[in-house]
């Protein structure tokens, strides 16, 4: 795909979630400020990480056990899965993502919870549960 239609789908995806930010359920798509690379600490950023023609990816070998994701506007990749966003609600400072996820194994719905701390700073939650919510901090990528 080209520079000018990835430009064009990032636009528009980031359009969606401005014009439904007031409402509390949107269609697909997450708030621009989150893309990117995010992990547990600022020292596994290099370690986790590299740019692959311009996209941000897993370094090889992947570590399927590290806490980290990778945010797009319709995806979050996971060390050992990929998440494509169905929807996004906003309620109590955090955004719920429904979610189609596969991994090698298997294909499920899952509930994903974002509370933005700051511009650098997210707590994620892979299932809602509070007991499960991890501090990633995002990587200067």
């Amino acid at each position: 795909m080209d520079r000018r239609r990835k430009a064009a789908l990032a636009y528009a995806a980031g359009f969606m979630v401005l014009t439904a930010s007031g409402a509390v359920h949107s269609a697909g798509g997450l708030d621009p400020s989150l893309a990117g690379a995010w992990t547990a600490s600022a020292t596994d950023c290099a370690k986790l990480f590299v740019r692959q023609g311009g996209a941000l990816a897993y370094r090889k070998p992947v570590d399927k056990f590290a806490q980290a994701a990778i945010i797009g506007p319709q995806e979050i990749r996971l060390p050992s899965s990929s998440c494509r966003v169905e929807n996004t609600s906003r309620a109590n400072g955090a955004i719920t993502i429904k979610a189609d996820c596969q991994d090698s194994i298997s294909y499920t719905q899952q509930t994903v919870q974002i509370k933005v701390k700051s511009s650098s700073e997210i707590v994620y939650s892979p299932t809602g549960d509070p007991a499960l919510d991890t501090t990633l901090v995002k990587c200067p990528l």
